[in-house]
């Protein structure tokens, strides 16, 4: 197929067509928040996770720009592998596109370019088009934040960047069409839906999907195209294997204490090139890192580091069966606190909490039982804390013990409606 004929295909407003990729499909919480950028002339770019909907939401915003725009102002292209390899091809694209669509000069016209992260130095190029002061709007899109590493420098004041995050809870219920008028009230249902997002909310492909070995399938072929493609493509990467195997470490307990050494000595590999790797994986949205606090950001850097998922679904991608995984609700539920409130902090000292949040101890219980809080009422004591939360499985309750006031709140209900901390 020839470039012309590719742009044309993948511009279907062009001859007054219906964007069919997402018809049926609802708009993300997160095009509200970008919305606010349209008229503004910085590029925005969107990063996430692989399959996390980003091209959905480039589609999406074009439509809503649409009746305002004439349709050939606005140019969607996106890149794969080969293409790719083309030093020149945006250029060609552009091209082709003033010449044989436009056939005027480029001005007043909005550009998209999806999966740009298959293009070495797209910024330069994004920059001399930008600094032409022609009102020539970019929106680009990238699988991972690792293909930004030198956006920062070469494009400092002229880009806007956007996290296009997994699903959390409510926007999964969102998408599903569950509109929940009292929360409790409809707690069946809430509990219902947080064990069927657990097993394969949190990636919008697979949100109604329940058998297990199509989840496993699909989230293996989410990590491995990161993994052994993404990450070697702008790193030096002696070993992609060892990548993989640091992110079943974490699959296997998320939220343990990342001890470097340790892991160098058991992979067989420097201390220094363990730190590289976790850097690249969490650049890569498929791990979070939180930080021991500590007073001294130098102090915070060097301390303890836990790990967890960047999406709790990745955990299938390393289990055998959903009863294998239905065990390890625990650890994912510590795991789903941590990204829904997007925390830095945890506190190891005398004892250990799992979250340290706005000066309030967290810890994460998911038990039907009322759990010991010996631990949190002790690290409130040290931190001079004067609340503190624990999110249960179903326990939802208030009271107070020397001074401080202790809140039980259910997962499912946290997740949708988070108090006061």
């Amino acid at each position: 197929m020839i470039l012309l004929e590719r742009i044309l295909k993948q511009n279907p407003w062009w001859q007054g067509q219906e964007i069919e990729e997402i018809r049926n499909y609802k708009e993300r919480f997160l095009f509200k928040e970008i919305e606010k950028y349209f008229n503004d002339p910085q590029i925005i770019a969107i990063l996430g996770l692989r399959r996390t909907g980003k091209s959905v939401l480039l589609l999406q915003i074009i439509k809503r720009l649409l009746p305002e725009v004439s349709p050939k102002r606005i140019l969607y292209f996106s890149f794969d592998e080969i293409l790719g390899k083309d030093p020149e091809i945006i250029e060609k694209i552009i091209e082709i596109y003033e010449n044989e669509i436009l056939k005027e000069d480029l001005k007043d016209v909005y550009i998209f370019f999806d999966e740009i992260n298959h293009l070495e130095n797209w910024q330069v190029i994004l920059k001399r088009y930008y600094d032409l002061k022609r009102k020539i709007k970019f929106f680009v899109s990238g699988s991972s934040s690792i293909y930004l590493k030198k956006t920062k420098e070469s494009l400092a004041g002229r880009i806007y960047e956007f996290n296009l995050s997994p699903l959390d809870f409510d926007e999964y219920l969102y998408l599903k069409g569950i509109d929940i008028k009292d929360i409790n009230l409809e707690r069946l249902t809430l509990k219902k839906e947080l064990n069927r997002y657990f097993l394969s909310g949190s990636l919008p492909e697979i949100i109604g999907e329940s058998d297990f070995s199509k989840i496993k399938k699909y989230t293996n072929s989410v990590i491995d195209k990161i993994i052994f493609y993404d990450i070697p493509k702008v790193y030096e990467v002696a070993r992609p294997e060892v990548l993989k195997m640091i992110l079943s470490f974490v699959a296997q307990k998320p939220g343990m204490i990342f001890e470097y050494r340790s892991l160098a000595s058991n992979l067989r590999i420097t201390y220094q090139t363990v730190s590289k790797y976790v850097d690249y994986l969490e650049k890569s949205f498929l791990i979070k890192i939180v930080y021991n606090f500590r007073g001294s950001p130098v102090a915070q850097a060097r301390k303890l580091k836990k790990a967890y998922l960047g999406s709790i679904n990745l955990v299938a991608g390393f289990l055998d069966s959903e009863r294998e995984l239905l065990g390890e609700l625990p650890h994912l539920a510590e795991n789903l606190v941590c990204l829904h409130l997007k925390t830095k902090w945890f506190w190891k000292k005398y004892t250990e909490i799992d979250f340290y949040f706005k000066k309030i101890p967290i810890e994460v219980k998911y038990t039907e039982k009322k759990p010991d809080i010996k631990n949190l009422l002790l690290a409130a004591r040290t931190l001079k804390s004067k609340k503190i939360l624990v999110i249960t499985k179903d326990i939802e309750q208030k009271e107070r013990q020397d001074g401080i006031e202790i809140s039980y709140w259910p997962l499912w209900k946290f997740l949708l409606q988070r108090p006061a901390v």
